[in-house]
């Protein structure tokens, strides 16, 4: 469609509608409204149409003041679903109006002023058909449809040259050229939106992703913290063992020793690895990482800040560390995120060990009260998508029916199969 032949030749025979782009959603009112609206529109199309081309062509012309009022109301009607087939009737409706015009009746009930009338019913619906289809057009395709539209114009001017003049040929091609360049504006409004909507997509991706990251380089800094702990104990007790087991062999002691200095080049390449996430200003935690055992503190903090939560906390024994770390910060999350988004609603919280891994459920009911404006990114979900990926489990995330909000997370267990 390079040329403007072959793009004529698309509007004409060889387009369909799927090539043009989606309708978009410029209707935010109720649908009853705008049927009310469309129905009292076609209404008095109809009318119009009717009442003029039966008096314009006299009585003895019903079949073709139908056939013209079928090809004048069907454009508009087609327009949203296959607007290039719309803007095909409207132009056959035009040709076939052009050509009526040409054969009044004997004793025609316009006056000379109102000569032109029955081609201007005609192009008054052809106008919007036209500007529509244009707005939905991809580049290129709008050149033949624009060809077709100033044809007509020139015709219907053709046409009323002997009772009005130069006069409907004028008016008719500005009022087509601001009606193509109309459907042109709203074509590249249209293509600014989308693109305003595809930065918007890749912003949030963008965010979604930066926030993955960070998210996992906290869980790498708490994983380091964790197994560093255990890798240090298990130096420290490798080192101490020959004074505090009694009648250690030569050999085993210096099993021990081997084991220790593993032990401690396992934590240097541990710290080397993970030194790189660290915030180079940040000062180093010195602090146990929390665990199930400071989950009872954690709500209480909540409860201190207002939140209403019944909790029930059972079976949390022999639970690895990280797992118990993962749990920790899965309830400050799903807390946090209720206290953000559920202002005043009560929250329930259930941790339990089940038969299948250590089971996490956080519900709250519908906020009492407006929620504060949050500056927050919104990426505690994806952590809690991040640590459960980390460890083995499943995960449940999202609104309920009655507009409160659920999170079920399991984890698996060591030795234990994930449902």
């Amino acid at each position: 469609m390079d040329s403007y032949g072959g793009s004529l030749g698309w509007a004409l025979l060889t387009g369909r509608d799927a090539d043009l782009e989606p309708p978009s959603a410029w209707w935010r009112g109720p649908v009853w409204v705008k049927t009310l609206l469309a129905g009292s529109a076609l209404t008095v199309l109809v009318g119009l149409t009717y009442g003029t081309w039966a008096r314009y062509l006299g009585g003895d012309s019903a079949p073709l003041v139908f056939f013209l009022l079928i090809l004048q109301i069907t454009p508009p009607l087609l327009v949203v679903k296959r607007p290039l087939t719309a803007v095909r009737v409207a132009a056959a409706g035009m040709v076939s109006a052009i050509i009526a015009v040409l054969f009044p009746a004997a004793h025609t009930l316009f006056g000379p002023t109102l000569s032109d009338w029955p081609l201007q019913v005609h192009v008054l619906p052809y106008l919007p058909v036209l500007a529509m289809t244009l707005a939905r057009t991809k580049p290129g395709q709008g050149r033949g449809i624009s060809i077709i539209a100033v044809t007509l114009a020139v015709g219907v001017g053709v046409a009323q040259l002997p009772r009005a003049g130069t006069k409907t040929l004028m008016w008719s091609l500005i009022v087509v050229a601001a009606t193509i360049a109309a459907g042109y504006g709203m074509q590249q409004r249209r293509r600014a939106l989308e693109q305003a909507d595809a930065a918007e997509r890749t912003t949030v991706e963008e965010r979604a992703k930066r926030a993955s990251l960070q998210e996992r380089a906290l869980i790498a800094r708490e994983l380091h913290d964790i197994i560093g702990h255990h890798l240090s104990l298990i130096a420290l007790r490798t080192d101490s063992a020959r004074y505090r087991v009694p009648d250690v062999s030569e050999a085993a002691e210096e099993e021990f020793r081997a084991i220790g200095v593993a032990a401690r080049e396992a934590l240097d390449e541990a710290r080397r690895l993970v030194g790189v996430l660290r915030d180079t200003e940040a000062e180093p935690e010195h602090e146990p990482q929390p665990g199930l055992a400071e989950v009872p503190s954690l709500i209480d903090g909540c409860r201190a800040s207002g939140i209403g939560i019944r909790a029930e906390i059972s079976g949390g024994d022999d639970v690895p560390a990280l797992i118990e770390l993962a749990a920790y910060r899965i309830l400050q999350e799903a807390l946090s995120n209720a206290a953000r988004h559920s202002p005043g609603a009560e929250v329930d919280v259930e941790v339990r060990r089940g038969p299948d891994g250590l089971e996490i459920l956080v519900e709250n009911g519908p906020p009492t009260r407006p929620a504060a404006p949050s500056a927050g990114d919104g990426t505690g979900l994806a952590g809690i998508a991040e640590r459960v990926s980390m460890i083995g489990g499943s995960h449940e995330a999202g609104p309920r029916a009655d507009g409160g909000f659920r999170v079920a997370v399991k984890l698996a267990l060591p030795g234990v199969d994930d449902a």
